[in-house]
């Protein structure tokens, strides 16, 4: 079987695994070669209760990078990188910035198929919305036919997929978890509608959970986050055995509804 390169490129340490980690499972274990990149440390996440925190404040997004290196180990990632942008303020950064960084890395692991935010960052996150809006273009100028000592030899990304929560996932997850739609509705941007015929992909990652949420478990600065998912898992078990993207390239969108997100590359 042919082999490729898959590569995701996040916001936080966690998004990778919480968010579609089995997919990469998925995937590594039919021996194709999956590494993700990071943009910030996810230092402003959460870091225990006030009166006993799991770690120090200042120590937050260095503990989070070894969580997620940790978290990839666990599920057979070729590689983690995670730069240091700032965490909660990405947008501010000047784009050319994030985007330089993200090219040379695009050009180092030289992926086949890519994994970006969708456009509404998940649920509305504004670092999230940034972090897919700078991949994207990563993507576009990583692929010009131009060599740039400073940035490497040009690369051609084959397909390109965004991650979007499902609408009966958020619905679902909203009744589950009240504050987590109350949360999101402070939010600037609300996510979007993605029904089922929006949808460009569906990854069932059934027979990958239990190693997604051993991976998740990695994350232990983030435990609120661990014990909101184990209440999802004991309210709606099928919240956790599918993951959802729209395409951003080629045949951007939705329909054809996929299985595989390397389904057009594989021999006829």
């Amino acid at each position: 079987m042919t082999k490729w390169t898959l590569a995701t490129i996040l916001a936080h340490p966690d998004d990778e695994t919480f968010g579609v980690g089995g997919t990469l499972i998925r995937y590594v274990k039919e021996g194709h070669a999956v590494h993700s990149l990071c943009l910030t440390e996810g230092e402003q996440g959460w870091a225990g209760p006030k009166d006993a925190p799991i770690v120090p404040r200042e120590q937050v997004g260095a503990t989070r990078a070894k969580e997620l290196a940790e978290a990839g180990r666990r599920m057979g990632l070729a590689s983690v990188t995670c730069l240091k942008y700032p965490d909660g303020r990405l947008a501010s950064v000047k784009e050319s910035l994030v985007v330089n960084d993200i090219v040379r890395w695009l050009r180092s692991v030289r992926p086949d198929v890519t994994i970006i935010w969708g456009p509404d960052g998940g649920y509305g996150h504004p670092d999230h919305i940034a972090a897919g809006e700078r991949a994207l273009r990563a993507i576009e100028l990583a692929g010009i036919q131009r060599y740039e000592p400073t940035l490497g030899e040009h690369v051609h990304v084959k397909r390109c997929y965004r991650f979007v929560a499902a609408a009966e996932f958020v619905d679902s997850l909203g009744q589950v978890v009240p504050e987590f739609a109350q949360y999101i509705a402070t939010l600037a941007v609300q996510p979007q509608r993605w029904t089922r015929e929006r949808l460009g992909a569906v990854i069932d990652i059934t027979a990958d959970v239990e190693q997604k949420i051993h991976a998740m478990n990695a994350h232990r600065t983030q435990e609120p986050d661990i014990t909101m998912w184990t209440r999802v898992r004991e309210k709606i078990d099928w919240l956790m055995r599918e993951e959802t993207f729209i395409r951003a390239f080629p045949e951007p969108g939705g329909p054809p509804l996929e299985n595989d997100l390397f389904a057009a590359l594989r021999p006829a």
